[in-house]
C-alpha cells in the first residue's frame, strides 16, 4: 500500500485503487475478487451463509423495528435490535421465541 503525496485520489485506474484512510491518501492494486466469485465460489460457501443468516436476522429486524415510536428511531438502536435477533438465532431459538424476547429488550434499548 503506498500513500498519496500532495493530493488525495479517489477512484480506480488500470489497476491502481485509490483511497482516504484517517484524512490520508494511500493506492493500492485493484483486487482481482468479484461478486460473481464470492457468490458462487465454495471458498466463500460459509460467507455467503452468515450472509444469509443476516439478511434474516435483518428482516425480523426490521418488523420488530416498526413498533419503535417515530421520536426514538436511530440507525444504532436499528443495529442493536438486529444484534440481538442474530444472537437469538445463535442460541437456536425459533422466530417466534425471538420476537418475544426482543420485544420484550426493546424498551431498554431506547434509553
Amino acid at each position: 500500500m503506498g500513500k498519496q503525496k500532495n493530493s488525495c485520489f479517489r477512484g480506480s485506474i488500470n489497476n491502481m485503487t485509490g483511497y482516504v484512510m484517517n484524512g490520508k491518501g494511500y493506492l493500492r492494486s485493484k483486487s482481482s475478487l468479484t461478486g460473481k466469485r464470492v457468490k458462487n465460489s465454495p471458498e466463500f460457501k460459509k460467507t455467503m451463509e452468515l450472509a444469509r443468516k443476516l439478511g434474516e436476522a435483518s428482516t425480523l429486524a426490521s418488523e420488530l423495528y416498526k413498533t419503535v415510536p417515530a421520536g426514538n428511531k436511530s440507525i444504532r438502536l436499528f443495529r442493536l435490535i438486529t444484534g440481538l435477533v442474530i444472537t437469538g438465532f445463535k442460541k437456536g431459538n425459533t422466530e417466534a421465541e425471538v420476537r418475544k424476547e426482543v420485544l420484550v429488550e426493546i424498551p431498554s434499548l431506547m434509553k
